[in-house]
């Protein structure tokens, strides 16, 4: 916005270097680190997958941004809108515009099996973001999901982990199963469409989640830190060639 200028001036023109702006404009990447870990889960065959979630790396970003783009046309499960966003997202941490993103991606053998993200609200809140899943009766999903409540209590030492949800199956999988309680709406809006917050405290996560839900979502354990081996054999990431729903 133009104002009048309430006084004489030498010089009336004035430029600046792009890095000057990005300075302003560029937003905090301080979410703390997670190493590589992995848990063990079965598919429905019984055959037994040893799932490792770990941060995307930079040169990993455009093969997965690439990959998310097949699911703009895909008009199942809302697939397409959780894909939309997740790609913005995605697209965000690389240019810089989400203030303390984390993003992590699951892999079996160095293939994508899906990805979850999220954000810092501040020290005390974690905010997810979305989890997608691309290889269908693994449970993957759930993986993923329940990886970000570990972040943010065992990570991030924080306090509340704010959930919200566009598709049916991610309200099954996160907000029924876990019991997750409400914020009154309109009163408290999840970023994310302003749609109901489902929340998860501390308390809940240390007396309910962690040590007796999960157990048993994980079929013996949840995550545990991933051995060498097992990092090497998902170092170099491998994006399926087609979207598997």
């Amino acid at each position: 916005m133009k104002k009048q200028v309430p006084t004489k001036l030498k010089k009336s023109e004035y430029t600046f270097d792009a890095e000057w702006l990005e300075g302003m404009l560029q937003a905090p990447l301080n979410a703390p680190p997670m190493k590589p870990y992995y848990t063990e889960i079965k598919n429905r065959e019984g055959n037994m997958f040893q799932v490792v979630i770990r941060p995307i790396k930079e040169e990993e970003i455009d093969p997965v941004l690439g990959f998310l783009k097949l699911t703009l046309d895909a008009e199942y499960d809302f697939y397409d809108i959780v894909g939309a966003r997740t790609l913005a997202e995605l697209l965000a941490l690389k240019r810089k515009r989400m203030k303390d993103e984390y993003f992590f991606i699951g892999l079996h053998d160095g293939k994508l099996l899906g990805i979850a993200n999220g954000r810092l609200l501040n020290e005390d809140i974690n905010i997810s973001l979305h989890t997608m899943t691309f290889e269908r009766q693994i449970g993957a999903g759930g993986v993923l999901f329940y990886a970000k409540a570990w972040y943010a209590f065992e990570v991030c030492n924080q306090q509340e982990f704010w959930a919200t949800f566009e598709s049916y199956s991610g309200w099954v999988l996160g907000g029924l199963r876990m019991a997750l309680p409400t914020y009154p709406w309109p009163d408290y809006q999840h970023e994310l469409g302003g749609a109901k917050i489902f929340y998860l405290s501390r308390k809940q996560w240390e007396e309910e989640v962690r040590d007796s839900y999960i157990q048993q979502v994980m079929r013996g354990g949840f995550f545990k830190e991933a051995p060498e081996d097992l990092i090497k054999k998902n170092e170099n990431l491998t994006v399926p060639d087609k979207l598997d729903i």
